[in-house]
């Protein structure tokens, strides 16, 4: 009878679950896999997004971080005031037109230097012929007598250059004005030696006669222009005479180059520095050449110029520039002491 009922119970079909009992446990099962999913959903950390080219370029700018190091700065440091980034500031082209317009000129500079954060003064202002010959050294005086009391108060002394007007600094240099040199335009680029000797030879005069100390040990300061690389390389050839900083550009819209009106006619915020890396490439294959890692003319110090502003002043400075150079943003503000204090923190961070 055992073997029988063991018998039938093996034959015997199993017994009907509860369905009650087989929903729950579906149920049960079901919110479990809920829940994980939104585990997932809500709390897993976010995925890393998808790098925009801006982002990539940013990566590539911070990596070139280093150009600022010692060994790597342009010949012409040691004569600027500071340390970069580097804030030039030109005259507006109206500058002499009128006594008032002087005021107005003075003004501004004085504004714009009061924290000693402008490395360079550029008088930058159209020749209008006789008329304007007597403001001009007016204004050039004025400048030299505040750069003077810059300098008196610590830490705030700026660069003094003349554009385009060789016969003014001399005059300058004769009569013991305080300026520093000269901007050749970029078609003149090639006198730059002959120049600098001329200069050269005026200031050792003057300071035959004065024994002016200071001036004899920083020398003269002479800048131009460059658009494109060609051109920074043909005047970086020029050195050990050659130039002491290039306006580079031009990087956005401006109303200095009124015949530019688009984007793709503009040089753009990386063209600087591209040049100063090209002209950095060719001072190092010359080191290496020469056996002498120690140089003393190294490439000059290379400044953005064209429509800057303090809202994109940081990023030809990314890109690998020295600094920037800028005329009405800071000429036309109602504020200039407080615009050169937004781009020097914007071109540091």
């Amino acid at each position: 009878e055992n073997k029988e009922h063991i018998d039938r119970r093996r034959t015997s079909p199993p017994p009907r679950s509860n369905p009650m009992i087989q929903l729950h446990r579906t149920l049960t099962t079901l919110f479990a896999l809920s829940w994980i999913v939104v585990e997932v959903v809500c709390f897993a950390p976010p995925p890393p997004p998808l790098q925009s080219p801006l982002t990539v370029r940013d990566k590539i700018a911070r990596s070139t971080s280093s150009r600022w190091q010692s060994n790597h700065l342009s010949m012409s440091t040691d004569k600027l005031c500071g340390d970069p980034p580097f804030l030039a500031v030109l005259t507006e082209p109206d500058a002499c037109v009128s006594v008032e317009r002087i005021d107005e000129t003075m003004n501004a500079i004085d504004r714009a230097t009061i924290d000693g954060g402008v490395t360079l003064v550029v008088v930058r202002i159209n020749n209008d012929g006789d008329g304007t010959s007597e403001n001009r050294w007016n204004l050039l005086k004025r400048l030299s007598k505040l750069k003077q009391q810059r300098l008196a108060e610590g830490n705030r002394d700026f660069l003094l250059v003349v554009n385009n007007d060789v016969e003014l600094v001399l005059r300058a240099i004769s009569n013991n004005i305080d300026v520093d040199g000269v901007h050749v335009k970029e078609y003149n680029a090639h006198l730059i030696p002959d120049i600098r000797q001329k200069l050269q030879d005026e200031l050792e005069n003057t300071i035959a006669s004065n024994s002016n100390e200071t001036k004899q040990q920083q020398g003269i300061i002479i800048g131009t222009s460059c658009h494109s690389k060609q051109s920074a390389l043909d005047s970086y050839n020029l050195t050990p005479l050659g130039p002491d900083y290039l306006f580079v550009g031009t990087c956005y819209l401006t109303q200095s180059h009124p015949e530019k009106t688009s984007l793709d006619q503009l040089e753009g915020p990386t063209l600087p520095g591209s040049i100063r890396e090209i002209l950095y490439q060719s001072f190092n294959n010359d080191d290496d050449r020469s056996g002498n890692g120690e140089s003393k003319f190294k490439p000059p110090v290379i400044f953005a110029i064209g429509g800057i502003d303090e809202q994109n002043c940081y990023e030809p400075v990314k890109y690998g520039a020295d600094g920037v150079a800028t005329i009405r943003t800071v000429m036309q503000a109602d504020d200039p002491r407080e615009v050169v204090k937004l781009m020097n923190t914007a071109m540091l961070n």
